[in-house]
């Protein structure tokens, strides 16, 4: 099996080095992209592949995580013109680490159904720090099947992996997480 990885900004690049190192324990190949190159060159000076685009990443995978800023550049990566949808062969998986809107969650992994394709929202909390050792949270939304199964990924760059309902749930907790914290600093 090969693993994708794509966005390696200040939360990707930690959990993306992780879950590299947990993978060279196993016979699984990792592939990567960023909009910079250069933020992939630790990682492939230790035996990572590049790709050139979103589609070229899913064309060699079976799962890729996402790590990026925001609904829109989740949206462009996973259905845009050489974006995941593109590429991931029937049965892929797209697992979203990003910070997402319930609605785009819902509305990605529906469309990306009708391809025979599988999307689960799992948006994180720690920080950058809680990146770097591997202390994240991350509540998992999608198909409970395609969690059980790449568990041991998400196992790879976090400690407290859950799955907590259907599409969107991921998203839902995240956001009240955000609320709550900032309900607490106000």
């Amino acid at each position: 099996m090969k693993v994708g990885f794509i966005g390696l900004g200040t939360m990707g690049a930690f959990m993306a080095a992780n879950l590299q190192k947990s993978l060279e324990k196993s016979n699984h190949g990792f592939v990567v992209h960023d909009i910079r190159r250069d933020a992939a060159a630790g990682l492939i000076a230790n035996g990572a592949e590049w790709a050139d685009s979103p589609k070229a990443v899913a064309e060699q995978c079976d799962v890729v995580f996402l790590s990026l800023p925001g609904p829109k550049e989740v949206e462009a990566v996973t259905t845009g013109a050489r974006g995941l949808a593109a590429g991931l062969k029937k049965g892929g998986t797209v697992l979203d680490l990003s910070t997402n809107a319930p609605s785009m969650v819902r509305k990605l992994a529906a469309q990306l159904a009708e391809k025979g394709l599988n999307f689960l929202d799992a948006p994180v909390s720690g920080g950058p720090t809680g990146a770097r050792s591997g202390k994240l949270a991350i509540w998992v939304g999608g198909p409970k099947e395609k969690f059980d199964e790449y568990k041991f990924l998400l196992d790879g760059f976090s400690d407290q992996a859950r799955y907590i309902g259907e599409i969107g749930a991921g998203s839902v907790a995240k956001l009240v997480h955000n609320c709550a914290g900032y309900a607490i600093q106000a």
